[in-house]
């Protein structure tokens, strides 16, 4: 049984692949993006503190490198789009292509498909962030501890796994919404403001402080930083790592669990095919 999903995830995943590299110019296009979109962050925090090292940002954190600080916390928005957009939205992606009822007559869970987005998704975010590096690395040489990308990796690896939870309750209410954008688009504008990306945690009022801690992506955030930068942590590694496990089952099942309502309340009202 396990095996047969693991295919399912495997070619769904190869399908976006070779849809994706069929528009050359559209493909390519996804690796500059990031870069426009980030060089004025930290061309904008240059110019505001005049130079590459904050004095305040340092008091702040430990730290006061903020291209390093930016860039690390802005990659981290490729991975947050990857669960609220790519996968809310994979299912709305088979209705463009006019073969989402073909899929859902397939032999296996539609959350299987989701989770063959999502596979796809973070290979392709993964390779330009790697690409952003590289780039951003020539820009302005960063400064990072090597010795932390492992311990690095696991972290990101669990709030990946807390971010499909997301993913997977977006696209169940696509599948009743139909516009699932409305959602994506009031939760991406929420985490962006309650997650650290571009600022520390301490300059976050208190109350938007305590809501940052049920997101995955701000655990992500701090301990990458910590590991890589030698950033401060308020907060233990321990607590990190479990409170980042916890959120994965929490998310996980709770999205799971709307995927299947909400995929049970449509077939049953023979509104699956409606766009």
């Amino acid at each position: 049984m396990i095996k047969k999903y693991l295919r399912a995830i495997w070619a769904e995943n190869i399908k976006e692949w070779k849809i994706e590299l069929s528009y050359k110019a559209d493909f390519l296009r996804t690796f500059i993006d990031p870069i426009v979109y980030l060089l004025p962050y930290l061309l904008y925090g240059i110019a505001i503190v005049g130079g590459r090292e904050s004095q305040e940002l340092k008091r702040l954190t430990g730290m006061g490198d903020i291209v390093s600080f930016i860039l690390l916390g802005y990659i981290f928005i490729g991975f947050m789009n990857m669960a609220l957009w790519a996968m809310g939205f994979s299912l709305r992606k088979e209705q463009y292509y006019g073969t989402l009822e073909q899929v859902f007559s397939t032999p296996v869970p539609r959350w299987v498909f989701t989770l063959g987005m999502a596979l796809h998704s973070t290979l392709h975010q993964t390779l330009i962030l790697v690409f952003q590096i590289i780039i951003i690395n020539f820009i302005f040489t960063l400064r990072f501890n090597i010795s932390g990308i492992l311990p690095s990796l696991i972290v990101i690896a669990l709030m990946i796994l807390s971010l499909y939870g997301f993913g997977m309750m977006i696209a169940g209410l696509t599948l009743t919404l139909k516009q699932g954008w409305l959602v994506s688009e009031a939760l991406s504008g929420i985490m962006m403001v309650i997650t650290p990306i571009a600022y520390p945690l301490a300059v976050l009022p208190i109350f938007l402080r305590k809501a940052s801690f049920f997101i995955p992506s701000t655990y992500g955030i701090i301990a990458t930083r910590h590991f890589l930068l030698n950033e401060r942590l308020e907060i233990p590694l321990t607590a990190i790592y479990f409170r980042l496990f916890l959120l994965t089952i929490v998310w996980i099942s709770f999205g799971l669990i709307v995927f299947y309502l909400i995929d049970k309340k449509t077939r049953k009202a023979g509104t699956l095919h409606t766009y």
